[in-house]
C-alpha cells in the first residue's frame, strides 16, 4: 500500500489501520512450582490488524493525549497491561506496526507499506487525523477490503470450519506421498 498526501507544515497526521474486530484468545506462560503452564485468557472485541503511521514521528504515549484519537480505538485507550499484551502478540505475528511517514518535500508526506501474508480477510478501516497542538482538527475514514482466493484460503477456511476433515485430508496426502517416494527412491 502506498500512502501518501499533502498536510499544513505545523499539523501532524496520525492515520490508523483498524481490522475487524474478533474474539481471540491470549497465552501467558507462567510458572507454578517447577512447572511452566500456559494460562489462557478469552478476550473479545480485539482488532485481527493494526498500524498507526504519522508524521512526525509519535510515540504511543504522546498518542495517550490527544483523547479524540484514544476514545476511538482499544487498543491505544490506555497503559492497562492487557492491552500491552494484546499489542506485543499481534506485533509478534507481525499485525501491529507504528511507524512513521516520510516527509518528502515541507508538506508533503509518502509511506510504502506491506501487508502481511498472514492478515485475515476482511474490512481494515483506516481512519486518517489531522492534528494541530495536541488537538484534532479533522478526521477521514476510509475502507479497505482484503480478500484471499485461490486454493490458500479455500484450506484456511476448511481448517477453521471443519478442522476434522483438514486432518483426515493431510494424513491420506501423507500416505500417499510416503508410499510415491519409496516407490521412486526404492533399493534395488
Amino acid at each position: 500500500i502506498m500512502l501518501f498526501g499533502q498536510k499544513n507544515e505545523d499539523d501532524e497526521v496520525i492515520i490508523i489501520f483498524e481490522g475487524e474486530k474478533k474474539n481471540a484468545r491470549l497465552f501467558r506462560k507462567i510458572k507454578e512450582d517447577f512447572f511452566w503452564i500456559n494460562k489462557t485468557k478469552e478476550l473479545s472485541e480485539i482488532p485481527s490488524f493494526f498500524a498507526i503511521f504519522s508524521s512526525p514521528k509519535i510515540s504511543l504515549s504522546e498518542i495517550f493525549l490527544i483523547p479524540g484519537i484514544t476514545k476511538k480505538h482499544y487498543l491505544i485507550s490506555n497503559y492497562r497491561q492487557e492491552l500491552y499484551e494484546i499489542r506485543t502478540a499481534l506485533q509478534n505475528k507481525g499485525l501491529y506496526h507504528e511507524e512513521e511517514l516520510e516527509n518528502v518535500d515541507g508538506n508533503l508526506f509518502l509511506k510504502k507499506f506491506k501487508i502481511p501474508d498472514n492478515i485475515p480477510a476482511g474490512n481494515i478501516e483506516i481512519t486518517f487525523y489531522e492534528i494541530e497542538e495536541g488537538e484534532v482538527i479533522s478526521v477521514s475514514k476510509k475502507n479497505l477490503l482484503i480478500e484471499k482466493r485461490g486454493i490458500t484460503n479455500k484450506l484456511e477456511l476448511l481448517l477453521t470450519q471443519q478442522s476434522f476433515f483438514y486432518v483426515f485430508i493431510l494424513i491420506i496426502f501423507s500416505i500417499i506421498f510416503s508410499l510415491l517416494s519409496n516407490l521412486i527412491f526404492r533399493k534395488k
